[in-house]
């Protein structure tokens, strides 16, 4: 890996601490698919010929051990579907990381990577946690045998419920690059990606994460709870 290019990663933080995601949070979602406590949503892309996902499920879960399993990068391929390989190139902060990752693509297509950086927030009032993630595609040379995703931006974000439950959000818009986006790529990057995920975090066992403590996490009482409506 090089030299961390600090200013890349000062100007990213200074991007996503102004919130670069309305795009993920504007109307106009189609419900798409509702599998097992799964919804899937799209919408046309702003940033890229394919759509923008939004998937929603509830699991039973603290906030600090969902922010410690989704901190945990060199696990995600245990479970974030197509994701080959994950190395941290830096933990910037406590809440702030810089990440290389693979994604799998069938052959003869060029598996993908992408680099990530990644920041958790926590609104002092409702309590979500959220989790903005953007590339910098020209922070790595690219490699001869994958192709640079053109466009990543991601959130997670995690709403307390009653009764121990978490609703968790994945959004993300996704550029695979190159000149035209094949439908079989679009199918899998917008739709079987992010519900195959889901259903996997669902099925994955938290119980790694239960003793996590994360100092900038604050666990809901039961008067702080928020009630969600679905959209």
């Amino acid at each position: 890996m090089p030299v961390l290019r600090l200013s890349i990663v000062r100007g990213l933080a200074f991007v996503l601490g102004l919130s670069v995601t309305p795009f993920l949070h504007a109307d106009n979602w189609q419900l798409d698919v509702e599998d097992n406590g799964i919804k899937l949503y799209t919408k046309i892309g702003s940033n890229s010929p394919m759509k923008s996902y939004r998937a929603v499920t509830t699991i039973k879960a603290t906030l600090s051990s969902l922010v410690g399993l989704l901190n945990d990068s060199s696990k995600f391929p245990e479970w974030m579907d197509k994701v080959l390989s994950v190395e941290k190139i830096r933990d910037i902060s406590a809440n702030e990381s810089l990440v290389y990752q693979v994604i799998d693509a069938p052959w003869p297509a060029k598996d993908q990577d992408n680099i990530l950086y990644s920041k958790w927030s926590q609104d002092p009032d409702t309590l979500v946690v959220t989790k903005k993630v953007l590339a910098e595609p020209q922070y790595l040379n690219e490699f001869d045998d994958r192709r640079r995703q053109k466009f990543y931006e991601a959130e997670w974000r995690l709403t307390p419920l009653k009764d121990g439950y978490v609703e968790v959000v994945y959004m993300a818009e996704i550029h695979p690059g190159g000149e035209k986006v094949m439908e079989w790529m679009e199918n899998m990057l917008a739709y079987d990606m992010p519900v195959k995920t889901m259903k996997n975090l669902r099925a994955k066992s938290l119980q790694r994460y239960s003793g996590v403590r994360v100092a900038y996490i604050k666990e809901p009482s039961r008067s702080e709870l928020v009630m969600v409506t679905e959209e």
